[in-house]
């Protein structure tokens, strides 16, 4: 009887023994995974946008990210899932300097990021509604999710853009200065950007000037720098937009093809 009972505990032992190592075995990426990992993020991935206090920002597009993970992580080895309700928080956001309205309202979005291979990662994401139309409210509810998701795609390494938000890299607002007031030359220089930008959505100068003054509610010539930072990068998430967009269809032909 007590050969049996041993016999039985040692089977145990070694049945859960097995169970751990498995586990261990399985909680680990494939070696393929890590060497692609470590690699250096493209610098073709990399999008730019001038921030509201003239600050050029780097980040990497959802779409960019979303092409990473499959590329990476293969299109049946990851997925992601939003964890809870999507957040609504009304808010009057303005401009200190303007008075201007820059958003009305916040979507915030938790997102679980599974790789087969690893734990689970999750990150928090949000999004700003600017002004109160349908469209505004879709584009912040579906930009909250995405910035979750390429938060939480982020801790698993530069491949996803996590660099890019190292401070000791350049900027730290803690540790900054106001700003001075711009100068007549930057003024200029910010309004030929505004033009530009606007003609690379092909958008006529008119049309331009008239956005402009239905946005802030003064002409074009009179904003000063804070209105022209917010004007260059509405229109640089919108370039950007576009140019996803596009990258992202001529990448299905290439596959296609």
């Amino acid at each position: 009887m007590g050969y049996v009972r041993r016999n039985t505990r040692a089977a145990r032992r070694r049945l859960m023994l097995g169970r751990r190592t498995t586990n261990a075995r399985a909680d680990v990426l494939p070696r393929r995974v890590r060497a692609l990992l470590a690699q250096p993020l493209d610098p073709d991935l990399i999008s730019e946008r001038e921030a509201r206090d003239g600050r050029m920002l780097q980040y990497i597009e959802g779409w960019a990210a979303i092409n990473q993970a499959n590329r990476i992580f293969g299109h049946e080895g990851w997925g992601a899932e939003v964890v809870g309700e999507v957040g609504y928080r009304p808010m009057a956001l303005d401009d200190s300097r303007s008075d201007a309205r820059l958003a009305v309202g916040m979507y915030t979005a938790a997102v679980r990021v599974s790789v087969r291979g690893c734990s689970a990662r999750s990150d928090v994401g949000c999004a700003f509604v600017r002004e109160e139309t349908p469209e505004a409210h879709e584009a912040a509810y579906k930009g909250a999710v995405t910035d979750a998701l390429k938060r939480a795609l982020r801790h698993f390494g530069d491949q996803f853009g996590n660099s890019l938000y190292d401070r000791r890299n350049g900027f730290d607002p803690a540790l900054s200065k106001p700003a001075a007031p711009a100068s007549p030359a930057r003024l200029e220089a910010m309004r030929r950007k505004v033009l530009e930008l606007s003609g690379r959505l092909g958008v006529e100068e008119a049309r331009a000037r008239s956005w402009i003054q239905k946005r802030y509610g003064q002409p074009f010539d009179a904003l000063g720098e804070q209105e022209l930072a917010d004007a260059v990068r509405s229109l640089a998430e919108r370039l950007n937009q576009r140019n996803g967009v596009s990258a992202a269809r001529q990448g299905v032909r290439r596959r296609a093809a």
